[in-house]
Order: structure tokens, then sequence, then C-alpha cells
């Protein structure tokens, strides 16, 4: 089985937002598993301080072997066909992927490091809601890659 995990900062507090990630998470099923996952936000006072010590936690629960991308306004910008090849590619590799989603005051640039990013919109979003869109994605990407039908 292939895993995805979506890991946010904090969990999904809000009954609708987290009903309908649990919705597309359950969706997905087969040879694909995507799993949600949640770190503690942090309670220190500076932003540079929440920053450091969530992306720590972040990448704390990468699994060993996976592939981390971060949710960054910076990164490479996907449309759903795009997205699904790359989701597509990494499974055909048996690469399991790790989808880090940042708290309200992002992520600590240095310590992502080289971490792959990329970006659902140019906009800025509530952590749950990112988290919500981007397991429509997943689902999405996972119906054009198996073959099943799914509205468009």
């Amino acid at each position: 089985m292939w895993e995805i995990r979506v890991v946010t900062v904090g969990k999904i507090k809000e009954p609708g937002a987290l009903a309908l990630a649990q919705t597309y998470s359950k969706r997905v099923c087969g040879e694909w598993r995507l799993a949600l996952d949640a770190v503690s936000a942090s309670k220190r006072p500076e932003p540079a301080a929440k920053r450091r010590e969530e992306t720590a936690s972040l990448l704390a629960r990468v699994p060993n072997g996976a592939r981390a991308v971060a949710l960054d306004p910076e990164g490479v910008s996907y449309d759903t066909a795009r997205f699904s090849s790359f989701l597509g590619g990494l499974k055909d590799r048996g690469e399991a992927v790790c989808f880090l989603v940042g708290g309200a005051y992002g992520f600590d640039k240095a310590a992502l490091g080289s971490t792959a990013k990329i970006s659902l919109s140019a906009m800025t979003m509530a952590h749950e809601l990112a988290a919500v869109v981007l397991c429509e994605q997943i689902y999405r990407a996972f119906t054009l890659c198996t073959g099943r039908p799914y509205s468009k």
C-alpha cells in the first residue's frame, strides 16, 4: 500500500473542515492510503520561535524514506493534471510522500532546507482550509491515476 500523509500544525478543529478532510481521506482507497496527522502548535510568544519549533515538529513526523513536501506560497504551482502526474510518479517509484501544512506564522525556511515546496495558491489561507483543499486534490489525483470517475 502506498501512503500519503498530511501533517498539520494543530488539529483541524472546525467540524465542517474536519468532516471534509476525513471524507476525502476515506475515499482514497485500494493501493493508496491518505492519513491525516497533526503536531501541537507552539506556545512560544515570538513568531520566529514558533516557526522554528513547529517546523521541527512537522519534519519529525515525516516517515523514514518519505519525501517531505511543504505547502508554501513560494512553492511550485501545479494544475490538477500536473499534481496528479507528480503523485503518480512518486507512487510508481514507491516513494511515500508527507505533506506539511504550517501554522499561522508559516515555516522556518532555514529548518526546511531543501524540502520540496508546493503552492496551493498565492493567497494566504487558514491551515484547516489548506488541509481540506490538499486532501481534495489528493483524492482528485487518486481518481485520475486509477481511472475512477470524479466530477470535473
